[in-house]
């Protein structure tokens, strides 16, 4: 579960033209992982902010935890390269955001025991670079890479929404 907040991506094939692989951002879209479409819910809503020469902000909200539901919302950074969406891992990014369930700050003790297990899912990725190259088109493929290395077991289904649509963080 917290691996569908990680995004990553695959190197373009030599001489391919590379697609901008956040176009639908620049259009006006957010990113919905891991999608329900019947009960408009994504796993992770990622609302990205170009800054220029490939660089971007992402706000990414995403659930943690099923039961109770617990939604994790933070910040994070990171840039294009040759059509893939990289950043690093960065548990700063993941220990400084917001947990809320049903939109309700978490009791203290729930929220510790939740950030303790969300460090420690974190650690083996800690510090490397994630990124992502989408496959197909309507409900893309989302095929990740760690520090460059193709990770078959982390590939994720994702859709480009728009915020009117009323997609929400669930599953």
């Amino acid at each position: 579960m917290l691996l569908s907040l990680a995004l990553a991506l695959l190197a373009p094939v030599q001489g391919e033209a590379v697609p901008d692989p956040l176009a639908p951002a620049k259009a006006g879209r957010i990113r919905c992982i891991d999608p329900d479409r019947s009960a408009r819910t994504c796993g992770t809503i990622v609302r990205y902010t170009l800054r220029g020469d490939g660089a971007f902000d992402a706000l990414v909200t995403g659930v943690v935890n099923r039961d109770p539901v617990i939604v994790l919302e933070y910040s994070t950074f990171g840039q294009v390269r040759d059509g893939m969406v990289c950043s690093r891992v960065r548990p700063a990014d993941f220990n400084s955001g917001k947990l809320t369930s049903n939109g309700t700050a978490l009791s203290p003790a729930l929220e510790a025991n939740t950030r303790l297990k969300l460090m420690e899912a974190l650690q083996p990725l800690a510090g490397h670079e994630r990124c992502y190259r989408d496959a197909g088109a309507g409900e893309l493929t989302v095929n990740v890479t760690i520090d460059g290395l193709l990770r078959p077991d982390m590939s994720q289904t994702a859709i480009w929404v728009l915020p009117e649509d009323g997609y929400a963080p669930g599953r």
